[in-house]
């Protein structure tokens, strides 16, 4: 496909989507998006969960309705435009761009009529106005045309192609080299972006070319291929370990290997504050402590319990919520469940695999956790339904889509000291343990 065929697609693209914007906007009330306020953007986020089951952020709502400035104009994924498209009344997005064509085409038709009766006829011939079989075969041409396009567009040569490491098995840290492989020919100048989540920055690549990125931290990183801004493609790379290791860090940017990274006690996870100080940690700003233990397996990230009893500080200073984090990382996705006590929920969070829900952006009281002195908490996931227990009761439920894969790890981060006590995952089907 051309250069001007992918730009005809994308501003296609773009109109429709502009269009069922201003639907959702007529939906929500009066209000132009202009005026929309965080309150709205909420109220958008928690009425569209609650028909589609997708609940998406302000920020990525925001990137939508162009109100959030990026390099690009955001590129939903399908996913998203489907339960936009649902939330006005659609089966999904094809359907609802299928329609906005159609639209599209008769006002087209109707423009071109309104031109033909407006031309003054010549006194000698009538019959020079433009018949409307002539109108409706322009009609269903476009149609046709249209129709064509929408398939190459979405069977194009671009998105054959496949993102690949070269080297996802490594330790700690890791080097890990990305390239562009497809079974087709493809345009060796056409450039995408990967995007590494928050492990590294956004990285351009194209043709032959790679590219290199280096990872400190224990973990799955998950690397995304883009197209005009659009996920095509997922890769993962895996920092392993030999059983439960620490590391710590003050911020993002630096992370300090605890005790060399040497195996702990399983049944009893923890590093005192002598240890963090030989790792050069300052202890006197907000640190964050994570315990890991990477490694395949051949469990189901659909199909497993998690329990594990955890302790962390009530407050240190410079930290007024002290988190605990769970994440199960699978090949392909992730489940997190982060937990703080009830002053502190607008601070929690979960996300099992495509589903994600902010204690910013909706309460979630029934994840109020104290484990000052000790709380216990348990994941079981049974053919993609997920349950979250805390402390023996029960406190969601929660149903997603996509697979995660077989589980590749698992991480359990604290803001401050904390301690893990005998965590223990295992298939429902196999009672394998990782």
């Amino acid at each position: 496909m051309d250069s001007n065929s992918v730009r005809s697609v994308k501003q296609s693209f773009f109109e429709a989507l502009d269009l069922g914007c201003q639907k959702i906007t007529e939906k929500m009330g009066d209000k132009a998006i202009s005026e929309w306020r965080v309150e709205d953007y909420n109220r958008l986020s928690s009425q569209l969960g609650k028909q589609t089951g997708v609940y998406l952020s302000v920020n990525t709502l925001k990137r939508i309705f162009g109100r959030l400035k990026t390099p690009q104009r955001y590129f939903p994924q399908k996913a998203t435009r489907d339960a936009l498209s649902q939330f006005i009344g659609y089966r999904d997005w094809q359907e609802f761009e299928l329609v906005y064509a159609t639209l599209k085409t008769e006002n087209i038709a109707s423009n071109l009529t309104e031109q033909a009766n407006d031309t003054e006829a010549p006194k000698v011939n009538r019959n020079t106005k433009l018949p409307r079989l002539v109108v409706a075969i322009f009609a269903v041409l476009f149609l046709v045309i249209l129709a064509f396009v929408f398939f190459w567009k979405n069977t194009d040569e671009s998105m054959q192609v496949k993102l690949v490491c070269e080297n996802p098995f490594g330790s700690v840290p890791h080097t890990a080299v990305f390239k562009l492989e497809s079974k087709v020919p493809f345009d060796q100048n056409e450039e995408y972006q990967v995007d590494f989540m928050d492990e590294a920055l956004v990285s351009s690549i194209k043709g032959k070319n790679k590219t290199t990125k280096f990872f400190r931290n224990p973990g799955v990183v998950y690397a995304t291929l883009l197209y005009h801004n659009k996920p095509i493609d997922t890769t993962s790379a895996y920092m392993q370990t030999k059983g439960w290791v620490a590391n710590s860090g003050n911020d993002t940017s630096r992370a300090f290997p605890i005790a060399g990274l040497r195996s702990l006690d399983p049944k009893n996870i923890y590093v005192s504050p002598e240890q963090l100080d030989s790792a050069g940690l300052d202890t006197h700003k907000p640190f964050l402590v994570g315990f890991s233990n990477i490694k395949p397996s051949r469990i189901s990230g659909d199909n497993f319990s998690f329990s594990c009893k955890v302790f962390a500080e009530q407050s240190r200073p410079g930290t007024q919520c002290v988190e605990t984090t769970i994440i199960i990382l699978g090949e392909k996705h992730r489940h997190l469940l982060k937990l703080n006590r009830q002053s502190c929920v607008a601070f929690s969070e979960y996300k099992f695999s495509e589903v994600r829900v902010l204690g910013a952006e909706q309460f979630l009281g029934v994840l109020a956790f104290n484990p000052e002195n000790g709380g216990e908490v348990t994941i079981k996931v049974e053919n993609k339904q997920a349950s979250v227990i805390l402390n023996g009761k029960k406190v969601l439920n929660i149903k997603y889509q996509r697979s995660i894969g077989k589980v590749m790890g698992i991480k359990i981060l604290f803001n401050g000291i904390g301690k893990a006590v005998s965590p223990k995952l295992q298939d429902l089907d196999t009672n394998e343990i990782f």
